[in-house]
């Protein structure tokens, strides 16, 4: 019969348990504690890059080759997700319908809504109010409005709205306060709820302003993690600076600690969630260490010796 060990995995811990790993694990490999806390911090301020939005897949994992939180996969991720976020709040003035042009009953915005609609490769419905405005020369005032919304009635309620002269400014304002605090997401909107603009052009840039903010809640862990040595490459997470990172080292005493973290990482509704997720993660990979350490059969009374002292393995007898 030979007993055979492995690391079980999903198992759970809390401060308590995360401080008796590190001093098994600094016992085990023979290191000191102050050690032992340099290195396991700076993996963790790793992994929590991988365990921090934008994610490589649909849910954090650890990075290998291009996957996890670090390459370029996550970060077109990130900024495809501000993008789908503002579209859900704008469309284009020409996308508008009718009804809501109508519902608007307001001179510029109808006027603004026909001259998008007649620029069109090919002009939508309601057609008879284009071609009104063509037999009018052109002219849209009071008397053509006054007739598009006779003509329409009351044919549906609508919530949309209209911005006439947009700017980048009016745009950032109104998309900061929907996407609300802390998800920093944008709910489904319908149609008829949506922000109908003049000019897309503002919208565009501000997509682009706030893509190159993708990585700001990544870059406090990175930089802290980079204080205590290598961090894997990533130029749009290093791109961010420092400014959010938190780095308070307590070494040399006989328990050496290391604080860290990001001032921002606290504002996301899932940040905590995600932090356990990534402390359970550097449980798990140092019971692997440990196991890997300890594996001949030598030291198999060492490993019984952890194994009675941490949970998370699970032991099966074989032939």
């Amino acid at each position: 019969m030979a007993l055979v060990v492995t690391v079980a995995k999903g198992i759970k811990v809390d401060y308590t348990q995360m401080a008796k790993h590190l001093a098994i694990y600094a016992l085990v490999m023979r290191k000191t504690s102050e050690e032992i806390v340099k290195q396991q911090a700076r993996l963790f301020a790793k992994d929590m890059c991988d365990f921090t939005p934008p994610f490589s897949g649909s849910q954090p994992s650890i990075s290998k080759g291009g996957d996890g939180g670090f390459g370029n996969k996550a970060r077109n991720k990130g900024r495809d997700a501000v993008s789908r976020d503002v579209r859900k709040i704008f469309s284009p003035l020409h996308f508008a319908s009718a009804a809501s042009v109508a519902a608007r009953n307001h001179i510029g915005v109808f006027s603004a809504w026909a001259r998008a609609k007649m620029k069109l490769p090919q002009v939508s419905d309601p057609g008879y109010v284009f071609q009104m405005i063509k037999d009018r020369g052109g002219i849209i005032g009071q008397g053509e409005l006054d007739y598009f919304t006779r003509i329409m009635g009351n044919k549906a309620a609508s919530n949309a709205k209209f911005l006439l002269g947009t700017t980048e400014g009016r745009i950032k304002n109104i998309h900061e306060s929907l996407r609300g605090k802390p998800s920093y997401k944008v709910s489904k909107m319908r149609d008829s709820e949506k922000f109908y603009v003049d000019d897309w052009k503002p919208v565009e840039s501000y997509i682009k302003r706030v893509q190159q903010r993708v990585g700001k809640l990544k870059s406090g862990w990175y930089y802290a993690g980079l204080k205590l040595g290598r961090m894997p490459t990533s130029a749009w997470i290093m791109n961010q600076g420092a400014g959010t990172s938190i780095y308070v080292p307590r070494l040399g005493t006989a328990h050496p600690t290391i604080k860290l973290g990001s001032t921002v990482g606290r504002n996301y509704s899932q940040g905590y969630h995600f932090m356990r997720m990534a402390m359970n993660h550097r449980a798990f990979a140092m019971r692997v260490a440990i196991v890997k350490h300890l594996q001949a059969p030598r030291n198999q009374g060492k490993l019984l010796d952890v194994i009675n002292r941490l949970k998370g393995f699970t032991l099966t007898n074989t032939p």
